[in-house]
C-alpha cells in the first residue's frame, strides 16, 4: 500500500483522501491515521507528558473521526481538527480527574456530616456555583489574568507578553483575585486544595 505524506500533498489530494474517507473508505482512513499519527502522538505527548496517555488520546482521536467522518468538512485542515480534539480529550479528562478528586477530599473531609450522598453532591456543586458567582465579580482585567493563570494554565511570564505588562502586575492580580475568592467564601471554611481544585473546574 502506498502511504501519503500529506504535509506534501496538494489541496486536491488531501480533500480526495478525506472524500473517500466521507463515504466509508476504510483504505482512506488508514492513509491518513498512517499520516498523521506520528505528529498526533507528539503532540499528545506535549498536552500529557505520557506515553501510554498520548497512545490513548490518538487512539480516541482517530475513532472519533471514523465516528464523524460525514461531518467532516474537506475545505478545513484535517491537522488543526485533529488537534483540536486532542486538545478538548486532554483537557475534558483533566477536568474530570480533577472533579473527582476534589469531591474525594470534599467528601473526606466533610462527607461525614451527613450520609447522604446526593445531598453532598448538590452542596459540592453548589460550592463550585458560589466560586463561580465570586469570579465573574472581579473586575475586568483582573478576571482574564486570573481565567489566564488558574484555568488556562499560562505562566506569569506568558499572561505578562499577551496582555502587554509586567510579570508583577501579573502576580498582583492573582494574589488579589485569590484574596477576593477566600473572603467570598470563608463562611463556608472550604479546605485550601478543594478551593484551588473547583477554580480549576470552573471554565
Amino acid at each position: 500500500m502506498k502511504h501519503y505524506n500529506m504535509a506534501s500533498q496538494d489541496d486536491h489530494q488531501h480533500k480526495q483522501l478525506i472524500n473517500k474517507l466521507k463515504e466509508g473508505d476504510k483504505a482512506a482512513f488508514n492513509e491518513l491515521f498512517c499520516a498523521y499519527e506520528p505528529t498526533l502522538f507528539a503532540y499528545s505527548m506535549k498536552l500529557t507528558h505520557d506515553a501510554e496517555d498520548a497512545k490513548e488520546v490518538v487512539q480516541e482521536v482517530f475513532l472519533k473521526v471514523w465516528e464523524r467522518r460525514q461531518w467532516i468538512d474537506p475545505q478545513y485542515k484535517f491537522s488543526s481538527f485533529l488537534y483540536t480534539m486532542a486538545k478538548n480529550l486532554v483537557y475534558n479528562k483533566a477536568r474530570r480527574k480533577a472533579y473527582l478528586f476534589a469531591y474525594k477530599e470534599y467528601m473526606t473531609l466533610y462527607g461525614s456530616q451527613t450520609e447522604n450522598v446526593t445531598e453532598n453532591k448538590v452542596h459540592f456543586n453548589e460550592l463550585r456555583d458560589l466560586i463561580q458567582a465570586a469570579c465573574n465579580q472581579l473586575p475586568p482585567v483582573r478576571r482574564e489574568v486570573f481565567t489566564m493563570s488558574r484555568i488556562e494554565g499560562l505562566s506569569h511570564s506568558e499572561i505578562a507578553e499577551k496582555l502587554n505588562t509586567s510579570t508583577s502586575n501579573v502576580k498582583n492580580h492573582i494574589y488579589k483575585a485569590l484574596r477576593f475568592l477566600k473572603e467570598q467564601i470563608q463562611v463556608h471554611e472550604i479546605a485550601p486544595i478543594i478551593l484551588l481544585t473547583l477554580i480549576y473546574l470552573l471554565s
